[in-house]
């Protein structure tokens, strides 16, 4: 058989019907799937070698409108075949029952995804009011240690105020040496009160 000559192009015509119908433009991407996926599986890969294959030829033979999303096409790129400039997903089935089934599950998915975005964005906030109130209860406690720790040292300074202010009394009545006077600053410096430098019955005789 002899083969034809002045043969018309259908590939223009196959690619209105896609662009018309969408039950042609998923028909032409699951032919496309199929084609591709029988030789990557194929047993005898040999001769049916998925890397000698044409990607760009093929989806034009199936008259495609943009390379469709598998594995065996990830990190590839197909300068010979030029996807149309439509959006796919606009498309609708000729049969109009088909349509409304599709405009319906869009309009779910479109809604989910609302939803879902929403949920995010109230946990990232709920996540982020949380560790704020952390933060503030944090600052609080080193606020309130930081006053326990003031007023236990102005408690402290006051204590040994008191100590040097008896120590002097008792200088001066003459009832500790100087030497004696001394020894009880150092001490009280140190907190420390020893009762062989203060003298406690004295002390109590003071009261």
């Amino acid at each position: 058989m002899k083969p034809q000559r002045n043969t018309a192009d259908l590939l223009p015509k196959l690619k209105s019907m896609a662009l018309a119908d969408r039950a042609v433009f998923e028909k032409g991407m699951k032919a496309f799937v199929s084609y591709v996926q029988a030789y990557a599986k194929h047993e005898c890969n040999l001769i049916f070698r998925l890397k000698d294959l044409d990607f760009a030829s093929l989806a034009q033979g199936f008259a495609l409108l943009r390379m469709p999303k598998m594995p065996e096409l990830r990190g590839k790129q197909f300068p010979d075949f030029v996807p149309v400039d439509v959006n796919t997903d606009t498309i609708p089935f000729k049969d109009k029952i088909r349509e409304k089934q599709r405009q319906k599950l869009l309009e779910q998915q479109r809604r989910e995804k609302t939803e879902n975005e929403g949920r995010r964005k109230f946990i990232k906030n709920k996540a982020w009011s949380k560790q704020k109130a952390k933060k503030e209860k944090k600052k609080k406690m080193n606020e309130k240690r930081k006053r326990e720790e003031g007023s236990d040292i102005e408690d402290e300074d006051m204590e040994e105020l008191l100590n040097d202010t008896r120590l002097l009394k008792k200088l001066k009545k003459g009832k500790i040496t100087e030497e004696e006077f001394e020894k009880g600053l150092l001490t009280t410096g140190k907190r420390t009160i020893k009762t062989v430098d203060l003298g406690i019955s004295d002390l109590e005789d003071d009261c």
